[in-house]
């Protein structure tokens, strides 16, 4: 039998931060895993820590939108409509909470969190070689109406406001050619946020923390997290080498932390969001110089060490559900309208699977009812961004330290 103050469940960004700030702080622990670290939600998508996402994604209530969206012509979100029965709960309370009021209203626990997530990443990798792989170079946002451009200038001028952003407004081809010379004039208008940090390769980043977390003596075992029982004042976990037995336990399962909540009695709405990338050579003559969001068609462009990554917005499909990278056939030629690509790197696009809750906060805190068994999922598209900001929560709550900031808008109990 192998014991550990902690045993944390899952290691992708979330669960390998918490367990390395928790080894930090002297606290021997356990991180457990199906499968090699990070090679789940983590291992994709933009890569990008996104300080200026101070506003999480809301859904869409325009109603062409959202025709648009069930039609399946929509390149920025795609429904699996055999899903749709299960996930229409979800669904519903998602709508009601994008409402502008109630989406704004969230700007304010959420920024509490994202303004934590550069000087939390510092912290995480200290003593690493991590640095090597951020570039602090930031994030174009580009329109292709001035309708479109005019309401969300808007609005990120509100939260630059709000929230002490910089950014630089961009309008006409040749204003947005600056930052990239190679752009076709696609964009009517742009905005840039400078304050977002390019990771080159989230996969390697997450394995120097996981190589800091084993230096500073922490245990790895791979084991089925779903096998967690409650023992006495503890918990335990199976495993081919015995038990696993810790007195807290941190699920951070990601898009499967739901199952595990249910067997200890807590349902939770969650939804999932499943998105791909792929990538494709640079052109040597014409390099892709930032990362750039194609708002109206929900994709990123973004140089990575294997390539240009093309990422796609948000599919709704089950945790089952077979992968169907549509999206990516769907936005391939629209990106290489926009900018220049060379061939695809890879033949077969990879997926990821994001947990989302339909109030957009992630779920940060002891589960009711349940002594020292804590919840660290759903954050949606920002568990990159809040994987380390998660762990310092979780390890002061461990600690039993008052808290930095208000948690109630993060309690697993808020359902």
């Amino acid at each position: 039998m192998k014991k550990a103050e902690v045993l944390v469940l899952g290691a992708g960004i979330v669960g390998v931060s918490t367990a390395l700030e928790l080894q930090k702080r002297g606290i021997g622990t356990i991180l457990i895993d199906r499968n090699t670290p990070g090679l789940g939600a983590s291992f994709g998508n933009s890569g990008v820590i996104q300080r200026e996402a101070v506003l999480p994604y809301a859904m869409p209530r325009n109603i062409i939108t959202l025709l648009k969206t069930f039609a399946g012509q929509s390149t920025a979100a795609r429904l699996h409509l055999p899903s749709m029965p299960a996930m229409l709960p979800f669904l519903i309370r998602y709508w009601w909470h994008s409402s502008k009021t109630r989406h704004h209203a969230l700007a304010t626990p959420y920024a509490s969190l994202i303004e934590r997530c550069i000087i939390s990443y510092e912290r995480a990798m200290e003593g690493t070689d991590a640095r090597e792989l951020l570039s602090p170079d930031g994030i174009l946002s580009g329109f292709r109406s001035q309708r479109a451009f005019n309401a969300a200038r808007r609005e990120a001028d509100l939260m630059a406001e709000r929230f002490n952003l910089p950014l630089t407004h961009l309008e006409g081809t040749e204003a947005i050619r600056q930052v990239l010379p190679h752009i076709a004039p696609e964009f009517c208008a742009a905005t840039q946020y400078y304050q977002s940090v390019i990771v080159s390769d989230p996969h390697a980043l997450l394995m120097k923390l996981f190589k800091k977390f084993k230096k500073l003596g922490g245990q790895f075992v791979s084991a089925d997290a779903m096998t967690l029982v409650q023992t006495g004042e503890g918990y335990t976990v199976s495993s081919d080498s015995g038990p696993l037995q810790g007195t807290h336990v941190v699920n951070a399962l990601g898009a499967h932390a739901a199952l595990l909540t249910a067997k200890f009695g807590l349902k939770l709405p969650m939804g999932l969001k499943r998105g791909y990338h792929i990538h494709f050579e640079p052109v040597p003559d014409a390099p892709l110089t930032a990362t750039l969001a194609d708002e109206a068609n929900g994709y990123v462009l973004t140089p990575k060490a294997a390539g240009i990554r093309l990422t796609t917005g948000a599919e709704f499909a089950s945790l089952t559900t077979p992968p169907s990278p549509i999206q990516i056939e769907q936005t391939e030629p629209i990106a290489r309208k926009l900018h220049p690509l060379g061939r695809r790197v890879e033949t077969t696009p990879w997926m990821g699977i994001r947990p989302c809750m339909p109030d957009m906060m992630p779920v940060i805190g002891e589960m009711p009812r349940q002594k020292n068994h804590w919840c660290a999922f759903g954050h949606g598209h920002q568990g990159l961004t809040l994987g380390p900001v998660t762990a310092d929560i979780i390890a002061d709550a461990i600690e039993g330290k008052s808290p930095k900031l208000a948690l109630e808008p993060f309690a697993p109990g808020r359902f």
